[in-house]
């Protein structure tokens, strides 16, 4: 394991001023001036704190933060009272914000034991002043970085509150992931230590995955998106975090399984961290639903293998299924994933095969609009080909009002494409 080093995690400071700052208690540590280096960094421990609680305040309008910024203020003015309101900013951060854990308190405690010891005339029986020794001095240097100077501000108990009324506010102008992960970075992430991180995760879940109720409707997509960023940039910590509660985060609403599954399809091992009550209950789901069957591509060894059970699915007369259609959406869900998992031809050649299966006018123009004509620019000659004869071998997508137009659409790229003429 390597040493820690002062010098790289002083860089880490959260706080310009505080960095600024520790400079003189490292000239001090290294020089060898205990006493002073132990005296200024409680100093500037405590000038952090308030630094937090200001940016708190100004930047989030958090309540905890202006409500001990005021008893400070207040404690301040007591001359009576001398510093006494440093140790009562401590116990307040600790009991209302979650910028502590609950070893750095004692830590912060035992600073302020030896700052005292060093900065007051103190003697020992010989008529000596207190020394601290450099491994104690260390420590304390170590303790404070990591315990407090390193960390963000926004770590009070009211940062999901401001977390959700941000994007509920927000969500028209944050209309793509670019806009929202720029403005998470920028707002909140960079200021979130990974136990702000697990919380605000625990919360979205629940919100996006059981709650539903109105607010929560109104807000589902954005906050999923949300939840989604988080998992890209810490995955595995969310992963860990997800098995030490399955419990909790097996309770998904049934109503909200098409959500949870899309999820599942872009990060399959967080389904297999769900308990297994979950699992029955969410197959029992997708053996009622075709749609839901199809779907859920996680459920599979691989996208090839699911995109061959979807095309051997019976959802005829005698289908085991209690819902029997499969959606436009679904399709593109499992085209986008086969792509995705570089089986483009697979999954092009399952695309055309889906819309050749249209059984009513109204689908084989839903899966020409969705399917079809977006990738009219990207399909190869033998495809394109091969729709042509899928048109015409079924009526409900030649037959159709629009059938001799959309044919006529994929003939043209045929000729403008590759020079060929429908012989069709």
């Amino acid at each position: 394991m390597r040493d820690f080093s002062i010098d790289l995690q002083a860089e880490k400071i959260y706080s310009a001023k505080t960095k600024t700052y520790f400079s003189e208690v490292i000239k001090s540590y290294y020089s060898e001036s205990y006493r002073s280096a132990i005296v200024m960094l409680y100093s500037i421990t405590i000038a952090d704190l308030l630094f937090k609680l200001e940016e708190l305040k100004d930047l989030y309008d958090d309540d905890s933060a202006k409500a001990i910024l005021r008893e400070i203020e207040i404690a301040k003015e007591n001359p009576k009272s001398l510093s006494e309101w440093e140790s009562l900013l401590v116990e307040k951060i600790n009991k209302q914000t979650n910028l502590f854990a609950p070893e750095d308190f004692v830590h912060i405690k035992t600073l302020r034991e030896h700052r005292h010891l060093c900065a007051h005339p103190v003697m020992t029986e010989h008529y000596e002043l207190y020394q601290p020794n450099r491994e104690t001095v260390r420590a304390h240097i170590r303790n404070m970085l990591e315990g407090v100077l390193v960390k963000p501000a926004i770590l009070s108990k009211k940062v999901l509150d401001s977390l959700l009324e941000d994007l509920a506010d927000k969500k028209r102008l944050l209309n793509n992931d670019q806009k929202l992960e720029n403005f998470l970075g920028d707002r909140y992430l960079k200021r979130f230590n990974l136990k702000v991180k697990l919380s605000v995760f625990r919360s979205l879940w629940k919100i996006i995955f059981k709650l539903n109720d109105v607010k929560s409707d109104q807000n589902r997509n954005i906050l999923y998106r949300t939840l989604s960023h988080l998992l890209k940039i810490d995955y595995n910590n969310y992963l860990l975090a997800i098995e030490a509660e399955k419990d909790y985060y097996s309770d998904i609403a049934e109503e909200q399984f098409y959500l949870a599954a899309t999820l599942f399809n872009r990060n399959p091992s967080i389904y297999l961290k769900l308990s297994d009550t979950f699992k029955t209950l969410f197959h029992s789901y997708t053996q009622r639903n075709a749609n839901m069957d199809a779907f859920c591509v996680f459920l599979s060894a691989d996208v090839k293998e699911h995109m061959d059970k979807i095309l051997d699915m019976n959802t005829g007369w005698e289908s085991p299924y209690e819902y029997t259609t499969i959606h436009t959406e679904t399709i593109s869900e499992v085209v986008g994933i086969g792509v995705l998992h570089h089986h483009r031809d697979e999954a092009f050649g399952f695309l055309i095969e889906m819309f050749s299966y249209s059984n009513q006018y109204a689908q084989a123009d839903d899966r020409y609009d969705q399917l079809i004509k977006p990738n009219l620019d990207k399909f190869t000659q033998a495809e394109l080909i091969l729709i042509l004869k899928k048109m015409n071998s079924n009526n409900q997508i030649s037959g159709r009002r629009k059938g001799s137009i959309t044919k006529q659409e994929v003939s043209d790229v045929l000729k403008m494409r590759f020079n060929i003429e429908d012989q069709s």
